[in-house]
């Protein structure tokens, strides 16, 4: 039975090095390819993945000949190997529970297997907003839209609302600058996703998975500020350039932004100014 799982698991190597990059392939401490850590942790639809696999499966006439019938049968009842699909259904490869086996018979780490599963699906990535996601939260901190009660309801309003709103967008950068705060690339206003409100909107990648923003179907948002540790993370990734004393200035700088655009909804967008969060003006002032 081990040599017939040694056969094959030489094979998935093999695979493994011939058609994956080099940040695909898992190593032991050696530098040497960790088969089953490469395995567990590859980022692959399912079909890719199982082409990959089958890639490196041998016809299984060939092991019954080469291991004896009784030994590849006996491995294909514990589900140490599996048969292809379709045009590989007379063909065999190694699985995951196979791998497990032929580790535990060798003492190999299993250990780090697992842990490179976790780190696979539990990827903790560093968010990092674009300039267009933090206009947007800052529009939405504006608004008092902190909470799912004062939510922003953009579902009747009419274009010329909107465009009002898209060209309050563009104030929020100018003013900013004024202040000389820097919270990423300049935007190319009328290009791209930038020529309207709604399109606007939709020009995030990071800001949905921060935990906070909220949106629905029905054009209705909101930032969940319900307590200080969200509004301190919003602030963080809205100004991420800034660390330390720079930071405390940037703050300082920051809240009269807020106050200097809470001024003007009422002569540009005839809108009542809201009373800003009041977690945003502790932690902005602390």
């Amino acid at each position: 039975m081990e040599e017939l799982l040694e056969e094959l698991f030489s094979r998935l190597r093999q695979t493994f090095e011939n058609q994956l990059s080099v940040k695909d392939l898992k190593c032991t401490h050696t530098g040497d390819i960790d088969v089953f850590k490469t395995y567990v942790s590859l980022s692959k639809s399912q079909k890719d993945f199982r082409k990959l696999i089958e890639s490196s499966a041998r016809n299984k006439e060939s092991l019954e000949l080469e291991f004896s019938k009784a030994v590849v049968k006996s491995a294909l009842s514990d589900k140490f190997i599996r048969n292809g699909s379709t045009i590989n259904s007379d063909k065999i490869f190694i699985c995951s529970n196979g791998l497990y086996h032929y580790y535990r018979l060798r003492k190999y780490n299993l250990n780090n297997v697992f842990i490179e599963f976790d780190n696979s699906k539990f990827v903790q990535e560093k968010l990092k907003l674009k300039t267009q996601e933090k206009i947007w939260c800052i529009f939405l901190i504006l608004f008092d839209a902190v909470s799912q009660d004062k939510i922003l309801d953009t579902t009747k309003l009419k274009p010329r609302i909107l465009n009002q709103y898209f060209q309050f967008f563009e104030l929020i950068e100018v003013e900013l600058h004024n202040y000389g705060l820097n919270i990423g690339k300049k935007i190319g206003w009328g290009t791209g996703k930038d020529v309207n409100f709604r399109k606007f909107i939709t020009n995030n990648v990071a800001l949905p998975n921060s935990g906070i923003y909220n949106d629905r179907p029905t054009s209705k948002y909101w930032l969940d500020f319900s307590n200080r540790k969200n509004v301190a993370f919003i602030l963080d990734l809205i100004l991420d350039s800034y660390t330390n004393e720079e930071r405390i200035l940037a703050n300082n700088s920051f809240i009269e932004v807020l106050r200097h655009l809470s001024n003007q909804m009422l002569p540009v967008l005839q809108e009542f100014p809201r009373e800003l969060n009041k977690y945003l003006k502790d932690d902005l002032s602390s």
